[in-house]
C-alpha cells in the first residue's frame, strides 16, 4: 500500500485550472487547502483504485526538506474530508490505539473527474525530491532535519541522477500471463540514514542508509516478471553480503578462504542459515546470549507468521532441534574464531551494527553509480541488483571489481 507522496506537483496548466474548478466546486477557501487538494489529487492520479495512506495527526506533514509545498496539517484534514463529503473519496479513518494508519481510495466519480479533465499519470512529476533522509533511532516513521554536508550533497546529487536514469526507463511488473499487472514510475529514490545520539562529527550519515523503493516489496518470485524497457531481468545477490562487507572495509578485499558461513563443529556442517542469522544478529547486539535470543525469536516470528512458508517452519525447527546439540554460544565462538580479522567489529551494540549496514549499502550503491555512468538501469533490494539480461555480464563484472569508498573522510567508530 502506497504512503502519500509529498513531492508530487504538475505544472500544466490544465491541471492547474481544473484543481482551481474543483475548489470552487467543493468550497475549499484558503491557498494552503488548493495545495492540499492538488497534491492529493496528483497522487490518487497515479494511484487509482488503490488505498493510499495518509496521516490526519495534528502534526506536521513532514520536515521542511519533507513537505516541499509547505502544507499544514489542518488544510491537509479540510482538503481530505470535502473531498470525501464530495463524493470524491472513500476515507477509512484510523485509530491510534490500534496502530491503523488512515487510508483514501479513488471513487468512480473521481476516476470520471480525471478523465474528463484529460489527467494523465504523464501531466505529474516529483519535484525538489528529498533524496537524503534522516531519522531518530528511536523513531522509525519521522524523519528530521538536517544540516547538509559534502558528503550529503553529493549523495543527492547522484540519487537524483539515479532517479531521472530510472523516470526514464519503462519499468513493468507483469503478470502470470504476461499481462501489465503494475508499471513503477515516479521515481523518488532515497537513501534513508538514522540518527543516534552519539556519532563522529558530521557522522549523521554513517549509520543505515539503505534504499527501499517499492520493488522491494514485492516478492523474490514476483521480482522475476519484471521488465525493463521491454526486456526480461536477471536479479543477482551479492554473495555473503554482510560479512564481505565488513572484510571489504577491514582488509580491503571479500573473505578470500571459500564460502563465509560454512562452519564445522565436531566435523559436523552447522546448518548454514543457523550460522548466517547468527552471525547477521551478532552485528547489533552485546552478548552471545543476546544474539541467541533475537536468532530465537527471529525464527519464532517467521514460522507464526500466517501462511508462513514450509522453509520458515522447517528452519525454526531445525533451529530447537540443533540449539539442544550445540549451543548458540559455542557456534558463535567458533565462527569469530574463523572470522579473527573482523572478530572485533561484532556484538558492539545497534548503532555499530547500523555503522555496519550502512558499509554493505555503501557498497551497494557503487555499484549503482557505475551502472548509472553508462546509462544502465538497475533496481536494487537492499544488497541484490536486478538489471536487464543484456546486462548480465557488466553486472558480474562490477559486483567483482568496486570496492568500498570511504567518501565521508570518517573514521570508523573506535
Amino acid at each position: 500500500m502506497p504512503k502519500l507522496n509529498l513531492f508530487l506537483s504538475s505544472n500544466n496548466s490544465h491541471i492547474s485550472d481544473s484543481c482551481e474548478l474543483l475548489r470552487k466546486e467543493i468550497a475549499l477557501i484558503r491557498k494552503e487547502q488548493t495545495k492540499a487538494l492538488k497534491l492529493l489529487l496528483c497522487n490518487l492520479c497515479i494511484h487509482p483504485n488503490q488505498s493510499i495512506r495518509v496521516s490526519r495527526s495534528r502534526n506536521s506533514l513532514g520536515t521542511k526538506r519533507g513537505n516541499p509545498l509547505s502544507v499544514g496539517f489542518d488544510a491537509f484534514r479540510k482538503a481530505l474530508d470535502t473531498l470525501e463529503s464530495g463524493g470524491y473519496i472513500i476515507q477509512d479513518i484510523g485509530s491510534k490505539l490500534e496502530n491503523k494508519q488512515t487510508t483514501i481510495i479513488t471513487t468512480p466519480k473521481l476516476i470520471e473527474w480525471f478523465h474528463a479533465n484529460n489527467w494523465t499519470e504523464d501531466d505529474i512529476k516529483v519535484f525538489d525530491g528529498q533524496y537524503v533522509r534522516l531519522r531518530l533511532n528511536e523513531d522509525k516513521r519521522s524523519s528530521i532535519d538536517y544540516e547538509d554536508t559534502d558528503y550529503s550533497r553529493w549523495l543527492s546529487s547522484e540519487l537524483e541522477e539515479y532517479s531521472h536514469l530510472l523516470n526514464r526507463c519503462d519499468l513493468h511488473l507483469m503478470d502470470e500471463d504476461g499481462n501489465l499487472e503494475k508499471e513503477f514510475k515516479n521515481h523518488c529514490i532515497v537513501r534513508a540514514f538514522i540518527k543516534h545520539k552519539h556519532h563522529p562529527i558530521n557522522g549523521e550519515f554513517l549509520f543505515g542508509g539503505r534504499m527501499a523503493p517499492p520493488w522491494v516489496n514485492l516478492s523474490k518470485e514476483a521480482r522475476k516478471r519484471i521488465i525493463i524497457n521491454g526486456e526480461p531481468t536477471v536479479e543477482l545477490d551479492r554473495p555473503a553480503s554482510h560479512i564481505n562487507a565488513m572484510y571489504e572495509v577491514v582488509t580491503g578485499k571479500p573473505y578470500q578462504d571459500g564460502y563465509p558461513y560454512e562452519l564445522f563443529i565436531n566435523d559436523s556442517l552447522v546448518p548454514k542459515h543457523i550460522v548466517k542469522n547468527l552471525a547477521s544478529f551478532m552485528q547489533g547486539s552485546k552478548s552471545p546470549l543476546g544474539t541467541a535470543i533475537s536468532v530465537g525469536n527471529h525464527y519464532k516470528r517467521e514460522a507464526a507468521k500466517p501462511g508462513a512458508a514450509a522453509k520458515d517452519i522447517f528452519q525454526h525447527e531445525e533451529w530447537l532441534s540443533y540449539k539442544k546439540k550445540v549451543s548458540a554460544s559455542i557456534i558463535i565462538d567458533k565462527f569469530l574464531t574463523k572470522h579473527s580479522l573482523v572478530k572485533d567489529y561484532y556484538m558492539r551494540g545497534k548503532q555499530y551494527g547500523d555503522m555496519i549496514q550502512c558499509w554493505e549499502s555503501d557498497i551497494v550503491f557503487e555499484v549503482v553509480i557505475e551502472l548509472v555512468k553508462r546509462r544502465i538501469p538497475v533496481l536494487t533490494v537492499y544488497d541484490s541488483f536486478i538489471v536487464q539480461l543484456s546486462y548480465l555480464s557488466v553486472l558480474e563484472e562490477l559486483m567483482d571489481n568496486v570496492k568500498f569508498i570511504n567518501r565521508r573522510k570518517l573514521v570508523a567508530l573506535a
